[in-house]
C-alpha cells in the first residue's frame, strides 16, 4: 500500500501513515537537502508572487514615483494617500506566499527538480 500522496511539487504522506512511515517521512523531510529546497521554493514563491504584484499594480508604483519627484507640496499629500495601497500590496504578497507555501511546500518531500511544478502548477 503506498502511503505518499500526490503533490505537483513533490510526494506528500498519507493521512495515515504507520508511526513507521511518518518517521521515516519526517527523517527525510528533515535532511539538509530538503531544507535547502524549501527554502529556494520561499524564494521561488517571493519572486513569483512579486512579478504578480508589480504586473498587477505597475500604475501605482509609477504614480508614487512621479509624486515622490514632484516639487509641489500637495504632491506629499497624495503619496502618503498611496502608502496604504503599498502596504496593503505587501500584505497580499506575504499571504500569496505563505498560502503557496502551506498548498505545495510544507509537509512535502520535494524532488531535485521541483521548481517548475512549484512556478507553473498544472491544472487541475
Amino acid at each position: 500500500m503506498n502511503t505518499l500522496g500526490y503533490c505537483p511539487s513533490g510526494t506528500r504522506l498519507h493521512p495515515n501513515p504507520t508511526e513507521f512511515e511518518a518517521g521515516i517521512f519526517m527523517a527525510a523531510y528533515g535532511s539538509t537537502a530538503q531544507r535547502r529546497r524549501r527554502a529556494l521554493a520561499i524564494s521561488l514563491l517571493t519572486a513569483k508572487h512579486t512579478a504578480r504584484g508589480l504586473l498587477f499594480s505597475w500604475p501605482a508604483y509609477v504614480l508614487a514615483l512621479a509624486v515622490f519627484h514632484s516639487q509641489q507640496l500637495h504632491a506629499l499629500a497624495y503619496l502618503l494617500l498611496l502608502v496604504p495601497a503599498l502596504i496593503l500590496s505587501v500584505v497580499i504578497l506575504v499571504r500569496g506566499v505563505r498560502d503557496d507555501y502551506r498548498r505545495s511546500v510544507q509537509h512535502v518531500l520535494l524532488p531535485s527538480r521541483f521548481a517548475r511544478a512549484l512556478l507553473w502548477p498544472p491544472a487541475p
